[in-house]
């Protein structure tokens, strides 16, 4: 790991997924984050009373993000200025994207969220970074699934021989919480997040024509309320199918 590339789908998920991993491993290589949406939804899908406000939002989650990245010491990192829920309709762009990023520093390791159904546009994230593996290496860190119906946080619902387990000391369990409430915006969305563990392994093989496990996933975990706009109302076959429809499938 010579120069690394940690994709993060939202601002946040380099802490609330990777935290320890930059601080541990890829704090003394040369690394790179590159944000693939900026963390809000689109305007038409908040309150009809927060859609004036959708401007001062992202601007302000865009601040979190600088402060971030500031405070873990990085200081190349990019912001596809897209909303989240809508990687799906960006693929190819994105992998271009990447791609373009990888050629120009030299990438050989590419860090990014696993298919585990935490949250739709990680598991796109996930499958355009496998797109990579037979050029880099690729590791993909837990981050929460919703498997049996359990919350799980930091850890693979498929654990295998080749997880690498980070646990957590109480100072720096009490770091990481400070890095999450940097995003004050997300506070209600992060309180799931453990401070126990965080976990990563080399990219697995996965089929990406079906969803990460069967039964709910977490980001359809309150689906009956399909109506609000904190819950995600795509169905996870449409991801799937989003995914297989791409050009770069």
């Amino acid at each position: 790991m010579k120069n690394t590339l940690l994709i993060a789908p939202h601002p946040d998920d380099e802490i609330a997924g990777a935290f320890m991993i930059i601080k541990k491993i890829l704090k003394k290589k040369k690394i790179i984050v590159f944000f693939l949406t900026n963390g809000v939804i689109d305007q038409n899908s908040l309150w009809f009373w927060q859609k004036g406000f959708h401007k001062k939002m992202v601007e302000n989650r865009k601040k979190e993000m600088k402060e971030s990245m500031k405070s873990l010491g990085i200081k190349k990192f990019y912001l596809q200025n897209i909303y989240t829920r809508s990687l799906k309709d960006n693929i190819v762009k994105t992998y271009n994207k990447i791609l373009k990023l990888k050629t120009k520093y030299k990438i050989d390791t590419i860090f990014c969220p696993a298919y585990e159904g935490g949250h739709q546009d990680h598991d796109v994230a996930n499958f355009i970074c496998s797109r990579f593996v037979n050029i880099c290496k690729v590791y993909e860190f837990a981050e929460y699934n919703y498997y049996k119906n359990k919350i799980h946080s930091n850890h693979f619902f498929s654990a295998s021989e080749n997880d690498y387990i980070i646990y957590l000391t109480d100072k720096e369990k009490r770091e990481k919480k400070n890095f999450l409430n940097v995003y004050a915006s997300e506070k209600q969305n992060l309180n799931y997040i453990s401070l126990e563990k965080e976990s990563f392994r080399e990219l697995l093989k996965y089929d990406y024509k079906l969803p990460p496990h069967e039964g709910r996933l977490f980001y359809r975990r309150f689906s009956f309320f399909s109506w609000h706009p904190r819950i995600d109302s795509d169905d996870p076959t449409l991801i799937c199918r989003k995914i297989c429809e791409s050009k770069i499938f």
